[in-house]
């Protein structure tokens, strides 16, 4: 679909009446507490105001976020992620996920959210230790203008490999396809739309909508994916509007007949820099919240003349660490690097983005063939494993994160030691003192 012809209907949904029998479903994912506006990211307040103007306009409007709203940047960080859900309620969410960095700070913490959030956070298949669900409720059932919509709410099952087991003891995660079969037969004959709001993954969201053709609609997250336009599996549209709230995800669905049943579809992403201005309110938040953490993060430390990705970053960090440790090796999950620096002025606030989690220095001792095992999760190993002697004792530098699912994993096989140094001081001094070297060509 051309530019010209996506914007036309954009505007269409926003200056003309429309007719009762139509959902527009607007969505997010992985905001990873980006509430600030950049040149990359909308932020909060330009999201809000597009949505407030929406919902003036249509009488069936809602508003999904697909989970992962915090951890990323340093306010979510300092305040362990109560700002976010608190701009998230000038926002004008309907229903929120909970996604597995909602852990990032424990479990116990995920009621503190439900606390401060105005509107309600799904989850059908996280449990607490007493087997209770950590949500609010494991779907939802509402009725706009006439339409029935129900909503069920998912996390992907592997939940607990992406979060430190410490503070999250106990937990259970059920798989996503054993709760859709027992759901959808349950709520179907009840809505007229029925929508997966999942942190899930897209590749595994294909599979299920593929697997599931009573689904109308799969609103995605996890995976960082940028869908441009829903993709549709039979039926089925599955969408993902990639992070950090580089793009507000809209669906419309046209509905006609007794009963009623979707006829038309149309789905789009909206870039930051097509959203309005921000939304006052929203931005008086944001800016009350920034103004706490400025002085702390808003710090040139170096400069550099080159964009760097995260793939860059992780031989750089890692090299950094076992300077930092005195040990054989450094190892850095790629997942667990969050941003990327621009080439100019690189911040404090830059290296709060890049590990926003507050993990730890760990030196660890291990065997080589263990440590073969462990560089193994990466896809793409850049350490050279021929230049590795299984039989051979190495000592390697790593986050706080990696160390306590390996602790897990080779038992007393290996030995750790916490250095309790966090891992962004320790890069904010090196960067401070001696830049950053050039990445490898």
């Amino acid at each position: 679909m051309s530019y010209y012809r996506t914007l036309s209907l954009l505007l269409c949904l926003i200056t003309t009446p429309l007719i009762a029998e139509e959902l527009v479903i607007l969505h997010t994912n992985d905001f990873h507490g980006h509430i600030k506006a950049t040149q990359r990211y909308a932020g909060a307040a330009k999201i809000s105001a597009y949505v407030d103007d929406l919902k003036a306009r249509h009488p069936a409007v809602i508003f999904l976020d697909a989970g992962d709203a915090i951890s990323g940047t340093p306010v979510s960080g300092m305040f362990k992620g109560d700002p976010i859900f608190e701009v998230m309620n000038l926002m004008g969410y309907d229903f929120g996920l909970i996604g597995n960095h909602e852990f990032d700070h424990g479990y116990r913490k995920i009621a503190r959210f439900r606390e401060i959030a105005a509107h309600p956070l799904l989850s059908a298949n996280a449990l607490g230790p007493d087997g209770r669900l950590l949500g609010d409720a494991p779907y939802a059932l509402l009725e706009k203008d006439g339409i029935k919509i129900g909503i069920i709410g998912l996390l992907t099952e592997t939940a607990p490999t992406l979060f430190t087991p410490i503070g999250n003891e106990g937990l259970t995660f059920l798989k996503p396809a054993d709760l859709l079969r027992e759901l959808i037969p349950e709520l179907r004959p009840q809505v007229d739309v029925l929508i997966l709001l999942s942190h899930i993954g897209h590749e595994n969201e294909l599979k299920l909508a593929d697997e599931f053709p009573a689904l109308d609609v799969i609103i995605g997250g996890h995976s960082h994916t940028l869908v441009e336009h829903p993709i549709r599996v039979g039926n089925t549209l599955v969408a993902q509007a990639n992070h950090y709230g580089t793009h507000l995800g809209i669906i419309k669905l046209k509905l006609e007949g007794t009963p009623l049943s979707i006829t038309e579809t149309f789905g789009d992403l909206i870039a930051a820099d097509e959203l309005p201005e921000g939304k006052p309110e929203v931005e008086n938040l944001v800016s009350l919240y920034e103004s706490k953490v400025e002085a702390l993060v808003d710090v040139t430390l170096t400069q550099v003349d080159y964009d760097s990705s995260a793939d860059a970053l992780q031989p750089l960090l890692e090299n950094i660490l076992a300077t930092a440790a005195g040990t054989d090796l450094g190892y850095y999950n790629r997942t667990g690097i969050r941003d990327q620096l621009a080439r100019g002025d690189v911040t404090a606030r830059m290296v709060w983005n890049i590990e926003p989690f507050g993990n730890t220095l760990v030196k660890m001792t291990l065997s080589g063939a263990d440590l073969l095992i462990l560089l193994s999760q990466e896809p793409s190993l850049h350490h050279a494993a021929s230049d590795i002697d299984p039989e051979r004792q190495y000592s390697l530098a790593t986050n706080s994160f990696i160390a306590s699912h390996a602790s897990l994993t080779f038992g007393e096989d290996i030995t750790t030691l916490d250095t309790g140094l966090m891992i962004r001081d320790i890069l904010i001094e090196h960067l401070r003192d001696q830049g950053l070297p050039p990445p490898r060509r």
